[in-house]
């Protein structure tokens, strides 16, 4: 089951409680004004792009992998055909639309090479795929997402949760780690997960595996990037605060 059907069937199951989602409360901490056009009004349609297209075949190609146990070939395979559907039902009237459909199939499956889902089996034992969280937070607000993967360490019994990120070129980690917006999603998967599964946040990981398409995006010629695995270590205060946060802005919604 995709990811836009799990949504839909969320959705539908929970049509009568009122749910924030990460990218909800991002938005609306960035813009109070684009919150309402978009999430309220609906005057604003996503916008198709190929980095939205790549994403969700790259995510798609992972998570048949990982539920499935497909091989590398296959694993390739799919993003392609996924990638390639999607380009040419929505982008193929685009300019440079055949230029830029051979470059990003041939950096996706670069990156497939790179990434071993093996080596992921290996390590650890798998917990969960796109695991649906709806979470109770306040009155009648509720917590709603989904989590890539959720793995078991074999040796140590430690949980991890991962989040797949797609990026044009590599993280700057650094300045990643000052961003609250950005260490609150990882924050909220957390707690809301140790809660429903009934597991001690001292016992839970948190990591972005980040799969960058290039080494440098104004030289696009120096090739391939790389697989960043950022970890994401956040304290009991922290987790605290960040709810806080999420519990306030149910005032404006």
């Amino acid at each position: 089951m995709d990811k836009d059907l799990n949504y839909t069937v969320l959705n539908n199951k929970y049509d009568n409680k009122i749910h924030i989602s990460f990218s909800e409360f991002n938005l609306f901490n960035q813009c109070g004004h684009r919150h309402l056009v978009e999430k309220h009004l609906k005057l604003t349609e996503q916008v198709m792009t190929v980095h939205l297209f790549f994403g969700n075949a790259m995510h798609a190609a992972l998570e048949k992998s990982l539920k499935e146990a497909i091989g590398l070939k296959r694993r390739v395979d799919f993003f392609k055909r996924t990638f390639t559907k999607d380009m040419l039902d929505h982008m193929k009237d685009e300019p440079g639309f055949q230029q830029e459909l051979k470059d990003f199939l041939k950096q996706g499956e670069d990156l497939l090479n790179i990434l071993s889902v093996e080596d992921i089996f290996k390590k650890y034992k798998i917990v969960s795929v796109e695991e649906p969280l709806f979470e109770h937070v306040y009155g009648e607000f509720y917590f709603k997402g989904f989590i890539d993967l959720v793995v078991q360490d074999r040796e140590t019994g430690r949980y991890v949760i991962i989040d797949w990120k797609t990026s044009g070129q590599k993280w700057n980690i650094k300045k990643k780690m000052t961003d609250e917006a950005f260490l609150a999603q990882m924050r909220f998967y957390k707690y809301f997960w140790a809660r429903k599964n009934e597991v001690p946040l001292d016992d839970i990981g948190c990591q972005y595996i980040v799969l960058n398409r290039l080494k440098n995006k104004k030289k696009p010629e120096s090739g391939v990037g790389e697989v960043q695995y950022v970890d994401v270590d956040s304290t009991k205060d922290e987790i605290y605060e960040s709810i806080d946060d999420y519990r306030y802005i149910r005032v404006f919604l």
